[in-house]
């Protein structure tokens, strides 16, 4: 019996819920976790580009961080705010430190330090325990691989990517959720059928395979880990920023992206990310965006809906027109 597998028996047998994690406490810290998990796969992909010498996306991935992450996380740190300052003045001067404008060693350096204070982050919130525990590690992976399959959708449209940093995020969390794995290796019983099925995602994604069939392998990853976390995994809350909150969204949005003809009405994009309402016929200026997200142009004309409240943090950053 593996050692998850008995923690939970130990739990049923002394009384208690046999669902680990269904505290408010440990949802926390996993909200908070899934956080650093998330920076730690933008840090992975802005090395990629930083080698590659490719300075619009080692910005993107400088900037997600402080731009969709670190509100989460500030939340979590309210408590030791001289630390939630450092952590964002340090996220925030990544994407001046870690850039194409300085040596690669620099840029490195830079990168090592935030990969320093997300360790620090991580012992101050989550602390060991739970830091090393397979079950939670578990659950970490599978918000990892549900975040990818909404990021895939969004970059892949006819075998062509069409968001390449969205594109870059799937495969960065896709990354980062394989990490972890070989982290608690020793725990899931069918490791070497996971080994296959994330050989099988990296070849699908090298093909550029239909989201559909993503979503396949990747959800069948995810059956794996539920198993070994003995909880069911959630659908990310990026599919609701992304493509909307109504229950029937994603039917409605598959039926929009096989449309033949025009638009309908005007509600039939609303869910779409910009670019596919360009695609739609929406003039960029006409884009629409669900409620409490603008629109906002980023530094060469590409449309983007965000969070309002980070619009002027965006145009200082040069991130937006």
């Amino acid at each position: 019996m593996s050692k998850i597998a008995l923690g939970i028996l130990s739990i049923i047998v002394l009384g208690s819920s046999p669902l680990v994690f269904a505290d408010s406490e440990t949802d926390s810290k996993l909200e908070f976790a899934g956080t650093l998990e998330e920076t730690l796969g933008h840090f992975w992909a802005l090395e990629m580009n930083l080698d590659e010498n490719n300075t619009e996306l080692a910005l993107v991935h400088a900037t997600h961080p402080i731009s969709e992450l670190y509100e989460t996380m500030s939340v979590h740190l309210e408590a030791n705010p001289e630390f939630s300052e450092k952590l964002e003045k340090t996220l925030l001067e990544l994407k001046d430190n870690a850039s194409t404008s300085v040596t690669r060693n620099d840029a490195q350096s830079a990168i090592d330090d935030a990969k320093e204070i997300i360790q620090e982050a991580r012992d101050i919130v989550i602390g060991d325990e739970s830091s090393n525990d397979s079950a939670f590690k578990a659950q970490l992976i599978n918000g990892l691989l549900e975040t990818s399959k909404v990021e895939y959708k969004e970059a892949i449209e006819g075998g062509v990517i069409i968001e390449m940093a969205e594109f870059q995020d799937g495969s960065a969390f896709i990354w980062r959720s394989q990490q972890i794995f070989e982290e608690i290796r020793s725990d899931v019983e069918n490791s070497g059928k996971v080994s296959d099925s994330y050989v099988q995602i990296w070849e699908a994604y090298d093909q550029r395979e239909t989201p559909e069939q993503i979503t396949l392998l990747v959800d069948e990853l995810i059956a794996e880990f539920e198993i070994v976390s003995g909880i069911e995994s959630e659908e990310s809350s990026h599919m609701e920023e992304v493509f909307g909150t109504d229950e029937n969204t994603q039917l409605q949005l598959e039926e929009a992206i096989q449309m033949d003809s025009g638009i309908a009405n005007e509600n039939d994009v609303t869910s779409l990310p910009p670019l596919k309402q360009i695609k739609e016929g929406v003039e960029p200026e006409n884009i629409q965006c669900k409620e409490s997200f603008e629109l906002i142009f980023k530094s060469l004309g590409e449309p983007a809906c965000v969070k309002e409240t980070s619009v002027q943090k965006l145009i200082s950053w040069g991130w937006t027109q």
